[in-house]
């Protein structure tokens, strides 16, 4: 698995870095691997994560050593595979991205509705309440209307 890491200087992308990696089992503390990152240009560093286990979580620590302290570090943690979709995810730069929502539009109450505005539907989890909605039209950029008997609706998923 391909770890990246961005990293920036005051006046743009830092280049010529020798990032180091620290990633730990969360479970059990223990360092798993550790190694140089790759610089890949633009800021972008690599590290190929060969020992990778999807079924593990990780806590992944990469430190650009010469940036200044809220330059330097960038972290990353990877949440559970068996139930991934409810707690996998990524953090980065302390901003905590959850995949709730990736949860929500793949397995939530979708409908398609008469019209050409906030026609497709997404329901939250009350299968009720509109989440998210979309202006979706037919191929020659007009208004959809629904023939009879048509499926146009998705029931939430149990």
């Amino acid at each position: 698995m391909w770890i990246t890491a961005y990293f920036e200087t005051y006046t743009g992308p830092a280049a010529g870095l020798s990032p180091i990696i620290r990633i730990r089992d969360i479970v059990t503390g223990n360092v798993v691997a550790s190694g140089v990152m790759s610089d890949i240009g633009d800021g972008f560093y690599k590290y190929d994560f060969t020992g990778y286990d999807i079924t593990q979580d990780y806590a992944i620590l990469c430190d650009s050593l010469t940036l200044p302290a809220e330059k330097r570090y960038k972290s990353f943690s990877s949440g559970e595979y068996g139930d991934i979709i409810d707690t996998v995810s990524i953090l980065s730069d302390n901003v905590d991205i959850r995949t709730l929502l990736v949860k929500k539009i793949l397995t939530n109450r979708l409908e398609l509705v008469d019209g050409d505005t906030d026609n497709w539907v997404l329901y939250d989890d009350d299968s009720a309440t509109p989440l998210l909605t979309w202006d979706v039209t037919d191929k020659t950029d007009s208004a959809i209307y629904q023939q009879y008997g048509t499926e146009s609706r998705r029931s939430k998923a149990t």
